[in-house]
């Protein structure tokens, strides 16, 4: 019998777990008390952070026509709540790193995610700029709900791989997630996502990025999200047709005004910024 959603998520606390510097952080982005230089001592307490911090802030990423050589400055031109977004950014991935998947390849698995993460940010920046970078985050976590069904579930994840193999005219892998284990993996991640207070936006696009139509305080993200995960199908096939990915529900296309024909060139530039974005996102 499989676990409950409860159950998955209980299981999994001691073995995926937020860094507690990054708790701290985003309790300090939400306390209106807190002033950037007591952010920016936070983040120095960890070399290998501000080590990442700093080159995500260098990086075309960003473009910045001067250098940001400290986190003070960091925090100052970027802003606490899109350092705080970074953080997380740099520091889920290193969570799931004990976390066994024999059905899954973490390498592939991190692939899609920056790829999702980059085309939603790429399609914010045409749409909403200013959330550029929480759609980018809430890209890269799309998935994590999966990380956990296959670490702790991975008999009824194959179950429910071969299900919507067997029913694919029919049947989507969410569908089949849900008739297996009576939830999928949108689900799980928005879950955790709660659990680990992660901010509402991030939450919403994580658990509705396959049902972007529930989608109610973020509906936009939640598109963007839900767009950006097919894009990065194409970018992972090299193919411009969308017919060879998961379909795009037209309420995406209706919320964010983008179209059919604007999603090419982001899988290009996807394809041209996805190396150096893992360097930054998953290196050192």
């Amino acid at each position: 019998m499989s676990l409950t959603l409860d159950e998955l998520l209980e299981q999994t606390e001691g073995l995926v777990s937020l860094p507690a510097i990054a708790v701290r952080l985003n309790e300090l982005v939400e306390d209106p008390k807190s002033s950037t230089a007591d952010i920016a001592s936070l983040i120095s307490q960890d070399p290998s952070l501000t080590l990442r911090l700093l080159k995500l802030a260098n990086s075309p990423l960003y473009g910045f026509s001067t250098s940001v050589d400290t986190i003070t400055r960091a925090v100052t031109v970027i802003g606490a709540g899109r350092i705080r977004d970074l953080v997380i950014a740099t520091t889920v991935p290193k969570a799931f790193d004990g976390v066994e998947n024999p059905l899954l390849s973490l390498e592939d698995f991190w692939r899609h995610s920056i790829y999702c993460g980059l085309a939603a940010r790429l399609m914010a920046e045409q749409v909403m700029p200013k959330r550029a970078e929480t759609v980018f985050i809430a890209g890269l976590l799309h998935d994590i709900g999966r990380l956990l069904i296959f670490n702790r579930e991975p008999d009824e994840a194959h179950q429910a791989f071969l299900l919507a193999l067997q029913k694919s005219s029919e049947l989507g892998p969410q569908s089949a997630e849900r008739e297996v284990l009576g939830y999928d993996h949108a689900e799980v991640g928005g879950e955790l996502a709660a659990r680990w207070k992660l901010p509402v936006s991030l939450q919403e696009c994580i658990r509705w990025h396959h049902r972007p139509g529930d989608a109610r305080d973020y509906p936009m993200e939640v598109a963007l999200v839900h767009m950006a995960n097919s894009v990065a199908h194409m970018a992972e096939l090299d193919t411009r047709d969308a017919r060879d990915v998961p379909p795009i529900e037209d309420i995406a296309f209706e919320r964010t005004g983008l179209t059919r024909a604007s999603l090419g060139p982001v899988v290009e530039q996807a394809q041209q910024q996805v190396v150096e974005t893992e360097a930054l996102i998953l290196g050192a």
